[in-house]
C-alpha cells in the first residue's frame, strides 16, 4: 500500500544525460510566463518559500522538499479527531519587511494576533501572568500553523516527497539527484534552505559554504501532543516554562480557528532534548508527562498521545551574519539558523539570500 503520494511528475522534459547518467528532468527551460535562469530551492519551510517567492518573478524556480507538504517547523498534525500545532507556536515581527508581509497576510485572513492568557512557570509554580495584546503582537496562522506556508507556496512549482541527496556539477550549473534516483536540472543556481547539518552534507568540498554550515550549532526538541477526553483549564492558554524538562505548554483549543478535540502541546527544553535525543520514545514520553503533571498540578490521562522528535529544532542567536552565497560555485544558503532561530529570521534570511542570488545572476 502506498502511504504517501509519489513525487509529482515534473513539467520539464526528460533528456538523456552524459553516458552512464540517468535521465535528467530538464528544468533549464522556463515556461513562457517566466523568462529567466533556472534556480532550485531545496527546502519548503519559511526560508525556502520566502526565497522562492522573491526569485519567481525573475527566474524559473523549482522547490524540492522531502515532506508531504510545505511548512518545515510551522507544523500541524491531525490524529483521531485531534489537531496539533506542534512546531513553532507563534511568531513576532520587528523588521519592517516582515511587518509589511504580516499586514498583507492579516488582510487576507491567513494570520491573526493571538490574544491568549499567558503565564510563566518556574519551579512548578506560576510566577507571572499577563494577557497578550497587540504590543508586541504574537501571531499565529488561523486554523493551523501550516496555513501560512501553504499560502506562501501557492503558485510555486514544488516537488513534495522528493528528498535531494546529491548535487552534481553540470556545464550549465548543477543537476540534483533525489533519493529515488531521479535527476533534475540543470540549474543556474541552487539555494539550500535546510538545517545546517543537512546543508553541509549536500554542499561540495569546493564551496566555502560547507564550512559555514558544518560549524553551525543546532539544537533538538521534542513535541508531546496530548488528546484529552474533556477540556482542561489550568488558568492559562500558553505558558513559558523557565526550568526543567519543558520549555512551552499550550492548549490547542485556545488557538484562533482551532478545529478538533481538546488537546495540549508540550515542547521540551532544547538542552534537555540534546541530552536525550536518542533515548527510547517511551522514556521521553514518560519524562515529559511527569514534568507536565508537575507544572499543571495534576496528572493527565490522555486518550491520544503522540511524540515528535525535532533533531534540528532551532539555533542559538549568533553574533553577526555568516556569508550565505558562494558566487563562484553558484550556491547559496538560507534558514533561521543563520540568524536568530525564529520564523521572522527564516523569512528574512530567504528574502536576503534571494536578493543576493538575483544580484549575482544580473551581474553575469
Amino acid at each position: 500500500m502506498m502511504l504517501y503520494p509519489p513525487c509529482p511528475e515534473p513539467p520539464g522534459r526528460a533528456r538523456r544525460g552524459p553516458a552512464g547518467d540517468r535521465d535528467v528532468t530538464d528544468c533549464s527551460t522556463p515556461s513562457p510566463a517566466t523568462r529567466g535562469p533556472a534556480v532550485a530551492v531545496i527546502g519548503a519551510g519559511a526560508a525556502g518559500l520566502a526565497a522562492a517567492r522573491r526569485l519567481a518573478g525573475t527566474c524559473a524556480v523549482t522547490v524540492f522538499d522531502k515532506a508531504r507538504g510545505p511548512g518545515g517547523r510551522l507544523a500541524h498534525r491531525r490524529r483521531e479527531g485531534f489537531a496539533f500545532d506542534f512546531g513553532a507556536p507563534f511568531f513576532t515581527a520587528r523588521d519592517p519587511r516582515f511587518t509589511a508581509e504580516l499586514a498583507r497576510l492579516r488582510a487576507a485572513g491567513i494570520v491573526t494576533p493571538w490574544a491568549c492568557r499567558f503565564a510563566e512557570i518556574e519551579a512548578a509554580a506560576i510566577t507571572h501572568r499577563r494577557d497578550w495584546g497587540d504590543t508586541p503582537a504574537h501571531y499565529v496562522s488561523i486554523g493551523r500553523m501550516s496555513r501560512l506556508t501553504a499560502h506562501w507556496a501557492e503558485g510555486l512549482d514544488i516537488r513534495q516527497n522528493c528528498r535531494i541527496t546529491a548535487l552534481h556539477p553540470a556545464p550549465a550549473g548543477w543537476t540534483l539527484e533525489s533519493e529515488a534516483g531521479e535527476r533534475f536540472g540543470p540549474f543556474a543556481f541552487v539555494v539550500l534552505a535546510l538545517p545546517a547539518p543537512q546543508a553541509a552534507a549536500l554542499l561540495p568540498e569546493t564551496s566555502m559554504l560547507r564550512a559555514t554550515a558544518a560549524s553551525a550549532r543546532m539544537q533538538g526538541a521534542f513535541s508531546l501532543m496530548l488528546g484529552l477526553a474533556a477540556p482542561l483549564d489550568p488558568g492559562f492558554d500558553a505558558a513559558l516554562v523557565r526550568d526543567g524538562v519543558l520549555s512551552w505548554i499550550s492548549l490547542c483549543a485556545a488557538r484562533p480557528g482551532h478545529e478538533g478535540g481538546p488537546g495540549l502541546v508540550a515542547i521540551s527544553r532544547n538542552s534537555w532534548a540534546d541530552d536525550h535525543l536518542e533515548d527510547d520514545p517511551a522514556t521521553i514520553r514518560a519524562a515529559m508527562l511527569d514534568a507536565l503533571a508537575a507544572c499543571l498540578g495534576e496528572t493527565l490521562a490522555p486518550v491520544h498521545l503522540d511524540l515528535h522528535r525535532w533533531r534540528y529544532a532551532n539555533a542559538p542567536a549568533v553574533a553577526g551574519r555568516p556569508r550565505l552565497i558562494d558566487a563562484a560555485n553558484r550556491l547559496a544558503l538560507c534558514g533561521d539558523w543563520t540568524a536568530q532561530g525564529k520564523v521572522e529570521a527564516a523569512y528574512l534570511s530567504g528574502l536576503e539570500t534571494a536578493e543576493a542570488v538575483l544580484a549575482r545572476l544580473a551581474a553575469s
